[in-house]
Formats: structure tokens, C-alpha cells, sequence
């Protein structure tokens, strides 16, 4: 067997090794890798254990670098999940060690897999990847494997029974739309409000505006929209992979919420993705803090998942270097949690 890195795939094997993958999400998907290097304007790299001529494994990574070092990310770009696809032991060890190898003999600052809720294989990095720091999160995800709508609504909490009732009273209607011209507009405006609102960070102008260049509306992802008196009031982008619906991007009139619009926006797309027979609808991460947003996503009947950040890298160059510093130069990249760098 041999590992190598490079920015070269043959992508129609690559996709064939992620069909037979039940880990493989949206994230390590062959469109979802082009559009993160289309966006950060970054090579794309992967660790490739082959054998002949017979594709094993890999492992997708972006890396950037800057006078502090480099930084090595799968995935990068607001938590995008990464690790290896590789169904067999011997290649799932010989691709982290050509990881660790690599992190080894070059100037690494911060080198972080971030492992998909949905693998079986958490065991194999903490075993073999030689991280300095673990740090656990959660996703919340509905289930629907042999649910019905009726099953699935008699699951809801109360409150989220009662929110889309009231949406419909109030005319809310759904349509699904194509990101472009006035209406990819639109949504990146709601979405930069709907953030600063919050005080979170919003997706850069390229994000929207490379939408529907790199993906396949229907097939790929959906944007769903909520009307309400002719007015757009409410966005939903989803993302669609093998058996997994990303609940992705929400956004919403903020003024307007008392009317429910993102609850039937939601219901509609959880529908949506029981009648194309998707397996998992996954609502992401929820910080410990977000209690609200918790709360939300549980009434949806959604479960807890946890997953896992391995981090290997010098915290203390990184802490020399300052928190402004970090984030300066490794803009979309993870490298440590900022209170360790504080």
C-alpha cells in the first residue's frame, strides 16, 4: 500500500468510494470540495492510499500557511466534518500515520481532523492520530428511517405543533427557488442581518454567488423560501448526500418571526426529505450555550450526536502570536479554540 499527497483525483473513483461509504456526508463530497476551493481560493489536497491501481482510501484536507505556520484543516470552513473515507483498518492506520508524518516534518502550527458524528471510526483516531487536544461537540439530528409524516409530527413537542398551525393560519406559502440574480441577493442581505442580529459571523458574498455554479438545484440542495403577503420573510438552504439532508443555512425577517414562517418553511423540507426517502436529517452543531437554539431543534424530535475535534499542534507558539493574529491570517480554518488562546 502507498500514501501520497496530492491535488490530483480521479474523481469517478473517488465517488464510488464515497457511494459504498455509509460515514461519507455532504461535506467530504466531490462538489462540496470544489466549492470550498472555489470560495477560499485554496488548492484542495488529500492523502491517498492506493494500491496498484485500486483506490483505498483518502483523507480531504486544505491547508494554508503563513509566517506563524501552517495550518492544516479537514475540512475547513465553518466546521465542515473530515476524516478519512476508508473502510478497511490497515488503511485507516496508514493514512493517519502519513498525517501525523506530514505534521511531523513540516512547520505545523495546528493540524485538526474534525470527525463526522456519523462514523463508526472514532476509536482508530484516538488511537493512531497524534493529537494534542480533543475537543467534544454535538450535533442534533432527526432520524428518519421507516417515518412516516404522521409518525414524525406525532413526535414533535407541542410548541412546534403549534408554530406550524399558526404559519399556515397565516397563509405562509413555500415555494422552492434557484439561487440567482435578485433572489440570491435577497437571501445573502437576510442571512448578513440575521447574523449581525446575533453577533455571529456571516458566510462571504462568494458563498451565495457560487451556489448554483458548482451545485445541481433538486439534486444537490434545495433553497426553500416563506412568502407571506407577496414578501419573502424566510430562507432554508439544504444540502443533499447519499442518505443525509444538511440543514444548512436558515435565515429570517427577524421582525417578522412572531408569524412563523421558518417553522413552515422547516416543515416543508423535512417532508420534503421524506418523500425522496433521505435517512438523516441533521440540523448540526449547537454550542452548549446556544440553550435556545437547543430547544428549538429538540421540539423538531431531533436527537443529540456527539463528535469530535483532534487537534495536534503548539499552542504555545499560537498563544505568543495573539488571538487577532490567528484569526488574521487563518480566516475559515480552524486551528485552537480561542480560550486556549486567550
Amino acid at each position: 500500500m502507498n500514501v501520497e499527497i496530492t491535488n490530483e483525483i480521479n474523481l469517478e473513483k473517488y465517488n464510488k468510494l464515497l457511494s459504498n461509504s455509509y460515514e461519507a456526508t455532504f461535506y467530504h463530497s466531490t462538489k462540496h470540495i470544489l466549492f470550498l476551493q472555489k470560495i477560499l481560493k485554496i488548492p484542495m489536497n488529500f492523502f491517498v492510499a492506493s494500491e496498484k491501481d485500486k483506490l483505498l482510501g483518502l483523507l480531504p484536507f486544505f491547508s494554508k500557511k503563513s509566517p506563524l505556520g501552517i495550518v492544516v484543516n479537514s475540512l475547513p470552513f465553518f466546521g465542515s466534518y473530515g476524516g478519512f473515507i476508508a473502510d478497511q483498518f490497515e488503511t485507516q492506520k496508514a493514512i493517519l500515520n502519513a498525517l501525523n508524518e506530514y505534521n511531523k516534518q513540516n512547520d505545523v502550527l495546528s493540524s485538526v481532523i474534525i470527525v463526522s458524528p456519523f462514523s463508526n471510526f472514532t476509536s482508530i483516531y484516538e488511537k493512531f492520530y497524534k493529537f494534542s487536544f480533543k475537543e467534544e461537540r454535538r450535533i442534533q439530528c432527526i432520524d428518519l428511517h421507516e417515518k412516516s409524516q404522521e409518525m414524525l409530527w406525532n413526535e414533535f413537542e407541542q410548541r412546534v405543533r403549534r408554530a406550524i398551525r399558526k404559519g399556515q393560519k397565516n397563509n405562509i406559502s413555500i415555494s422552492k427557488i434557484t439561487p440567482e440574480g435578485d433572489s440570491i441577493e435577497k437571501f445573502y442581505q437576510m442571512h448578513k442581518m440575521d447574523m449581525e442580529s446575533k453577533g455571529g459571523r456571516s458566510k462571504p458574498k462568494s458563498f451565495f454567488e457560487n451556489l448554483n455554479k458548482i451545485f445541481e438545484t433538486d439534486t444537490d440542495y434545495n433553497l426553500f423560501c416563506a412568502k407571506y403577503d407577496g414578501r419573502e420573510i424566510a430562507y432554508l438552504l439544504t444540502f443533499y448526500f447519499n442518505s443525509y439532508v444538511e440543514y444548512y443555512m436558515p435565515a429570517y425577517d427577524s421582525t417578522l418571526k412572531h408569524l412563523q414562517g421558518t417553522s413552515v418553511l422547516l416543515w416543508e423540507s423535512i417532508k420534503h426529505a421524506l418523500e425522496k426517502n433521505f435517512k438523516f436529517y441533521n440540523f448540526g452543531g449547537t454550542w452548549k450555550n446556544q440553550e435556545e437554539l437547543y430547544r428549538f431543534k429538540r421540539g423538531w424530535a431531533a436527537k443529540d450526536m456527539p463528535y469530535f475535534y483532534y487537534i495536534y499542534g503548539d499552542i504555545e507558539r499560537a498563544k505568543k502570536n495573539g488571538l487577532e493574529q490567528i484569526k488574521k491570517d487563518f480566516e475559515n480554518f480552524y486551528v485552537f479554540s480561542y480560550d486556549l488562546i486567550k
